[in-house]
């Protein structure tokens, strides 16, 4: 029964949603980054919907997570402390870090989901692109003050999730003008 109780104890369920959050949104914007690769065009409605779905899901886990920090009794922030960046007593700079980063994910899924007809496809693209920052102040908080760091999970997770991240972005960066090229070609031949 004393696994259950420390199951259920806060301070886990801070932990546990913490690493939830970056699961989840460490899939969003890997699936995001896969749903734009030409190769993969037929999966493109699977990974919308993953990237689209997870985002959710790590955005509520985070909101959770800072929730249950608010009510922890070991280790208390007030909600001040929380929503403002910088202003935690305990690691401002890397609670700051989490707080910003919530707010970049927040920000990027409500215009994406609500406002993406009145913003248009060229300033949806750039607030989009909010999403890698947002990723690493988030992995950034984790690392430098998750109670976890350290453990053999969390240095897998935290290193594997960030090859893969920033391989995929090289990747997709190295992609971008080789679309642009090849539309000016089929431009040119068509005209």
């Amino acid at each position: 029964m004393d696994w259950m109780k420390w199951l259920f104890s806060t301070w886990t369920m801070i932990r546990l949603s913490g690493l939830t959050g970056h699961f989840f949104l460490t899939l969003s914007v890997l699936a995001g980054l896969l749903g734009s690769f030409p190769a993969l065009k037929k999966q493109k409605a699977r990974l919308h919907n993953i990237h689209l779905y997870s985002g959710w899901a790590g955005l509520l886990a985070i909101i959770l997570h800072a929730t249950l920090i608010v009510v922890d009794t070991y280790a208390p922030l007030t909600i001040l402390e929380i929503i403002i960046p910088g202003n935690a007593s305990y690691e401002p700079l890397w609670n700051a870090f989490g707080t910003i980063s919530l707010y970049l994910f927040g920000f990027v899924l409500v215009t994406s989901d609500f406002l993406k007809e009145t913003l248009g496809k060229t300033l949806w693209k750039l607030t989009h692109w909010l999403v890698l920052p947002a990723w690493l102040l988030m992995t950034l908080h984790g690392i430098f003050i998750g109670t976890d760091t350290g453990t053999l999970f969390t240095t897998i997770w935290y290193g594997c999730s960030t090859l893969t991240l920033f391989t995929l972005v090289l990747y997709r960066m190295q992609l971008r003008p080789n679309v642009k090229t090849q539309t000016k070609q089929e431009s040119s031949v068509s005209g």
